[in-house]
């Protein structure tokens, strides 16, 4: 419990601050800790500022994130530190962007190997990619690629059928 106690802390005071905050992530596994222990269904999306289709998404993540609410935990994880230069620059940057979506779910900075990374979602390294997973970890939906919010909406109702 205590090698998850700073991400409990640092996602309650993003949540109270309403701003957005990126925590630094080393080790994939780590990413699990920052799922709302009662939501159903765990989102996990994988993107970067670089990332036109990206980008394009937020409003998505953001409107499928308040259409569940506790029911279904959305976290974001930055793949911006893959590209050379200085990390906190970067990451401050991740930050900016994101309050300027308005984006208020978690997200976290990878630092780690983005080999270990891929291996561990089980992806080529090609982004925007959106997976979901039930309480236990068992991979129930995955969209490569841009989503589409209509559609997005609708599975993830069928998946809370499903999970209860």
């Amino acid at each position: 419990m205590q090698l998850y106690a700073p991400f409990v802390a640092f996602f309650l005071s993003a949540t109270v601050a309403g701003a957005a905050q990126v925590v630094e992530v080393r080790e994939p596994a780590k990413i699990a800790a920052a799922f709302s222990p009662q939501a159903s269904i765990r989102v996990v999306n994988v993107w970067a500022t670089w990332c036109v289709p990206c980008v394009e998404e937020m409003a998505d993540l953001r409107a499928i994130r308040s259409t569940f609410g506790p029911e279904v935990s959305v976290i974001g994880v930055s793949l911006d530190d893959m590209l050379p230069g200085d990390r906190q620059i970067s990451k401050k940057k991740v930050a900016a962007f994101l309050d300027r979506q308005r984006i208020a779910f978690p997200n976290v900075y990878y630092v780690g190997n983005s080999d270990a990374l891929g291996e561990f979602l089980r992806f080529d390294g090609a982004i925007p990619i959106t997976i979901a997973f039930d309480r236990g970890g068992r991979e129930l939906w995955r969209q490569q690629g841009r989503l589409d919010r209509r559609k997005t909406i609708s599975t993830i109702r069928k998946l809370l059928g499903r999970s209860r």
